[in-house]
């Protein structure tokens, strides 16, 4: 705690952005476009939607503690779906990213190495339960926690000393771990079909209490921190996800967290570093960047969407809804696996002082 402490106290250093300055940044192949700068870009404009979406959530769901009547059962299942399908397409650019990153391999490759490593999880998670759930489980909580503290830097330049980004990170888990402490009837039902020996690890006290508590944690250094180095914008992110994890069904804030804040957050982040959308971002064209990337995830999401109602239509003439998500949630863990090594990557070279190479052409001498 007396490190913790001396870390908050240190804040970022000499390693805090000036006031007014821009953050500069490099993608996967090259300098990142304006979009990474400070001023209205597309993660700017992202974040602020995903902070609507999921306040909005927590307003709704949180009526019942003034006497409005709670959200039905049946639309907080319909709601959830809907988010988790929602958020398929943010990683269905991957393979443009990977083909880059690796040198321009064919994109077919690319692709099939991507769904059979999938596959792979997937089937794993079908008859090796319960270790590779666990094992996925937390390498998702390590990917979301990233991706939170990824974005954090992007929109405010701020590069906290370790021990203060570790806690960025997990803050930034709130709509997992807290869903996770509360477990409500509908995630139990789920996670009871995905693996009855993960709902009862759910439903044990200590299990519940310590998760709130490193959270509650967290998001205190988080909060603190961000405040006293003059970036209010994380101490704000960190106090949403709170409230979405602590006000709405379980079930329903991570389902709605993933479609409306990471998913969409993530995608804002591919335009910046994606080398065709990253050109158009340069020039001004923002329709066509979007547009670019539109077309890159399309694909791949049809076929995730594809899958997810094979999956769906196989088990609904159990009538249960739960067994429908819980298909929909085990596809979606696998697909993370190889997502989350792929963002890993990308954001380690969008980090890099050495700009990766452009890959060399025929005729050219390497």
């Amino acid at each position: 705690m007396v490190l913790l402490a001396r870390q908050v106290r240190m804040g970022t250093g000499s390693r805090t952005r000036p006031r007014g300055a821009t953050v500069a940044a490099t993608g996967p192949c090259g300098p990142a476009s304006p979009g990474t700068t400070a001023g209205r870009t597309p993660l700017t404009t992202a974040a602020t939607w995903s902070r609507w979406v999921l306040s909005g959530t927590a307003v709704v769901a949180g009526g019942h503690l003034i006497g409005l009547p709670a959200v039905p059962a049946p639309v907080v299942l319909a709601l959830a779906g809907l988010g988790l399908v929602a958020g398929v397409p943010h990683g269905a650019a991957d393979h443009a990213i990977v083909a880059r990153l690796a040198g321009d391999r064919p994109v077919a490759a690319v692709a099939a190495g991507y769904a059979g490593a999938a596959a792979g999880v997937w089937a794993l998670l079908r008859w090796a339960d319960p270790a590779a759930l666990i094992a996925v489980v937390i390498l998702s909580g390590l990917h979301f926690g990233l991706g939170e503290l990824e974005v954090a830097r992007r929109l405010t330049g701020w590069r906290p000393p370790h021990l203060v980004a570790l806690a960025v990170a997990v803050a930034g888990t709130g709509a997992l771990l807290l869903p996770l402490a509360r477990s409500g009837d509908q995630l139990r039902a789920v996670a009871t079909t995905v693996s009855p020996g993960l709902a009862r690890a759910l439903g044990w006290a200590p299990m519940q209490t310590g998760l709130v508590a490193v959270w509650l944690l967290a998001a205190l250094v988080a909060v603190v921190a961000s405040l006293r180095t003059g970036h209010p914008a994380v101490a704000l992110d960190v106090l949403i996800l709170g409230a979405v994890g602590l006000l709405a069904p379980p079930l329903l804030a991570f389902a709605v967290w993933f479609g409306g804040w990471h998913s969409l957050r993530h995608c804002a982040r591919l335009l910046t570093i994606e080398p065709g959308c990253a050109a158009l971002l340069t020039t001004g064209r923002r329709r066509e960047a979007v547009l670019r990337l539109i077309r890159l995830a399309a694909v791949p999401s049809l076929a995730a969407w594809t899958a997810l109602a094979a999956l769906a239509w196989l088990t609904a003439s159990a009538s249960d809804p739960p067994a429908v998500l819980a298909q929909v949630l085990r596809l979606l863990l696998a697909l993370t696996v190889p997502h989350a090594l792929v963002v890993l990557w990308a954001d380690r070279n969008t980090r890099r002082t050495d700009v990766l190479p452009d890959p060399p052409r025929e005729g050219h001498a390497t």
